[in-house]
């Protein structure tokens, strides 16, 4: 999310840098510089000036063009002072050297150029009076720090990063706003896939009213619906094993009857009971997978030694699959404790391996490792022989009822339900399962448990899981 998070950020900075960018040549190429501007106001303004103040003081003397000079620059910001040809103003008072200047520049030529200094510009211009008397106006004016930053040599650099801090500062929390609901949708999403229906996005956006408000109660709605759906299922799933424990059961005691009527020929009714058997496995499976699922069935909150219940299981398989040219070893063993229920590790462990028997090649031996992976968990690892799984599937033969194809039930417990069942069992104790094809030939499955230290100052630490999906 922070991915999109910068890149709203750098769309914004950057189309508004651009668009500030295209405003600032436009300014400059069609702006008039500030020299331009005074001269202009000099050339149409101060011959008509310069005459009024002529013609005031002939007619009415030094007080009265004092006044008007006063007026003008009160009215205009011009500061201007009559000169003499002597280089004296009309009141007889010396001026400046830069003032002298530029009236004698003036009366050479009629008029002298803008000269800026220090945030002034000064312009001198020729008065002929009606006695054949010649004069300058000097007037100055300020053109303050329009003209300073015109004329700074960093003045591009000074606007170009005023424009980059205020566009920052402006689409920083526009992309905020923008990215912040799509992180928290991401975050549900990442809950459901975890198995946590129960999660819902609208709340936390407040009193959002756009598209992305929209988006999330889509989202919640999706949610709820899934979850009542899974929940659905799960409640049929359990309801339908427990009603098909009753038939079973008469199935049974119509099974020993007819024993004792049949005689000889027990052949058909050995059949009736070992698929009779193998519906009550089936049944027994749906109803752990339904406990599993719906966390009704709590780990019990005691050590268990990992060691034992490998090295017990691994025996009674290896004894059981000599007759069938197979074995079951342990290449690797380590001691560890984990906390939980024995008879559900066990039942874990033992299916994952009787599954690898089942599909050795003959003379091989399934191979059982214990290591730790790191001081707080250890790997149980289980590797046949055999075939091995398709890559393509290897990420979907934890789900419920999958078959990997090919008339093959390859770790499904002949109806997809083994491994399933071994997956919610180890997530019930804070671990995790995964398979892999090994090199050479043959499935690893892997189950990775938390290890406990058995001390006084580390109290068992029991798991719980939300249900999956």
């Amino acid at each position: 999310m922070r991915g999109m998070f910068l890149k709203i950020v750098l769309w914004f900075w950057a189309s508004l840098a651009l668009v500030a960018l295209a405003l600032h040549v436009t300014i400059i190429a069609t702006s008039v510089p500030p020299e331009v501007r005074v001269q202009r106001f000099s050339d149409t303004a101060l011959s008509g000036y310069g005459r009024r103040a002529v013609a005031i003081l002939e007619r009415e003397g030094v007080p009265a063009l004092a006044a008007y000079l006063d007026g003008l620059e009160r009215s205009t910001r011009i500061h201007a002072v009559l000169i003499r040809q002597d280089g004296r103003d009309a009141s007889g008072h010396a001026v400046t050297p830069r003032v002298a200047a530029a009236a004698a520049r003036a009366g050479d030529a009629g008029h002298a150029d803008v000269e800026v200094n220090g945030g002034v510009a000064l312009k001198a211009h020729r008065i002929d009076g009606a006695d054949g008397q010649r004069w300058a106006l000097v007037a100055s004016t300020p053109i303050g720090l329009v003209r300073l930053l015109h004329d700074a040599p960093f003045a591009q650099l000074l606007r170009l990063v005023a424009v980059l801090l205020t566009a920052g500062v402006v689409c920083y929390p526009l992309a905020r706003y923008v990215a912040r609901p799509l992180a928290t949708l991401r975050a549900a999403t990442q809950e459901v896939a975890a198995g946590n229906l129960a999660v819902r996005v609208a709340p936390g956006l407040g009193r959002r009213r756009d598209e992305l408000a929209d988006l999330a109660q889509d989202f919640d709605r999706m949610a709820e619906r899934i979850e009542a759906l899974m929940t659905a299922e799960r409640r049929l799933l359990r309801d339908i094993s427990h009603e098909l424990r009753s038939p079973l059961s008469r199935l049974h005691v119509a099974l020993g009857l007819a024993r004792q009527q049949a005689g000889e020929d027990q052949a058909p009714l050995d059949r009736i009971e070992r698929e009779a058997e193998r519906l009550n496995a089936l049944i027994g499976q749906l109803l752990m997978l339904a406990r599993l699922e719906s966390g009704a069935t709590e780990p019990a909150c005691e050590p268990v030694d990992l060691a034992t219940i490998v090295r017990e299981v691994v025996e009674d398989a290896d004894f059981e699959v000599k007759s069938r040219r197979r074995g079951v070893r342990i290449t690797r063993a380590c001691e560890s404790v984990a906390i939980g229920a024995p008879d559900l590790l066990r039942s874990a462990v033992e299916n994952v391996i009787r599954n690898a028997v089942r599909h050795t090649r003959e003379d091989t031996a399934v191979e059982v490792a214990m290591r730790p992976r790191d001081p707080e968990h250890v790997v149980i690892a289980v590797r046949d022989h055999g075939g091995g799984v398709p890559e393509s599937v290897l990420p979907h033969i934890f789900h419920p009822f999958y078959r990997v194809g090919d008339g093959r039930d390859r770790y499904t417990g002949g109806v997809g339900l083994g491994l399933t069942i071994v997956h919610r069992t180890i997530q019930l104790h804070g671990g995790t399962v995964r398979a892999a094809n090994a090199p050479g030939g043959g499935l690893v499955v892997e189950m990775t448990l938390p290890a406990h230290t058995r001390t006084p100052s580390a109290p068992p630490k029991c798991y719980r899981r939300d249900p999956l999906t």
